[in-house]
């Protein structure tokens, strides 16, 4: 008697189990199906909305008011046509009482007599008067190099607002288009010379010394096939030049033309610059004549 009891105990087991599972998986099934037909309905939402939009640019481009409507019914019969507005009667009044318009009073200003004047707030502070800044100390830097004359005897000019430089070794040379420009002295609209300002750089592309004789020679842009100027700035005199400032950063030389100035737009000037171990570094950029 206990066993069959058993047997039948672990077969009422089995089978609430296998119901459990199956209802298990209805309601999976059913869950699926749920979300399956919101990501449908989400999907419908949109794309209502995107016809919406299409619908209303439609309308206002052909000038459709929202409650005017350009579609059929159903059923293919146009829609009937609005009521015809009423308009009232014209009304003729007898020219013997009409009564004349009277005549418009002309507009005055108005009086400002006894108001006094708006106050006027003083300034907390005074009106800051020019200051007078003394030359700057490179100054000497924009004199311009005379390609006939020997080199001067180098002098130690003091630089302000000095950076550190790197202990590197330049790589390359990148001649600055926004420094390097055609200057006019006499300001008879004719170009007396051009200044010409080069960076030399590293291998991480910070501006370091490159000490070595420079030559700069200066293209028409119109006429390429020969210079119209060329210096050669020895050694020395070109150290002379190297400003590691925010004004003035890299080797600024002025230089005057040696045989007229450039008659095209732009010029194309070359730099080189030849190291104590011969080392031969190049660089070129075109800038405006004017």
């Amino acid at each position: 008697m206990p066993i069959v009891a058993v047997m039948c105990v672990a077969t009422v087991g089995c089978k609430s189990d296998l119901s459990q599972q199956l209802l298990e998986r209805e309601l999976r099934y059913q869950e699926d199906q749920i979300y399956q037909l919101q990501d449908e309905l989400q999907d419908k939402c949109s794309r209502l909305d995107m016809l919406s939009g299409e619908n209303a640019s439609l309308r206002k481009q052909l000038g459709v008011t929202p409650g005017d409507s350009l579609s059929r019914s159903r059923t293919g019969a146009p829609r009937p046509a609005s009521a015809p507005v009423a308009v009232p009667p014209a009304i003729q009044i007898p020219e013997s009482i009409r009564a004349p318009a009277p005549a418009a009073a002309p507009l005055a200003p108005p009086a400002l007599d006894n108001i006094p004047p708006l106050p006027v707030k003083p300034s907390s502070q005074p009106e800051p008067s020019p200051l007078a800044l003394p030359e700057p100390v490179d100054a000497a830097a924009a004199a311009p190099v005379a390609p006939d004359e020997a080199p001067p005897t180098p002098v130690a000019v003091p630089v302000a607002y000095d950076q550190p430089l790197p202990d590197g070794r330049p790589v390359r040379l990148e001649v600055s288009t926004t420094t390097t420009a055609c200057f006019d002295d006499n300001g008879d609209g004719t170009s007396d010379g051009i200044a010409v300002t080069f960076e030399p750089r590293d291998a991480t592309e910070r501006l370091v010394p490159a000490p070595g004789a420079v030559a700069i020679t200066v293209f028409d842009t119109s006429n390429p096939a020969a210079p119209i100027a060329s210096w050669t700035i020895p050694t020395e005199q070109a150290a002379t030049h190297f400003r590691p400032t925010t004004r003035l950063r890299g080797v600024h030389i002025p230089l005057r033309w040696t045989s007229g100035p450039p008659t095209g737009d732009h010029v194309r000037v070359a730099v080189r610059v030849t190291g104590p171990e011969g080392a031969v570094l190049e660089a070129d950029a075109t800038i405006p004549t004017r």
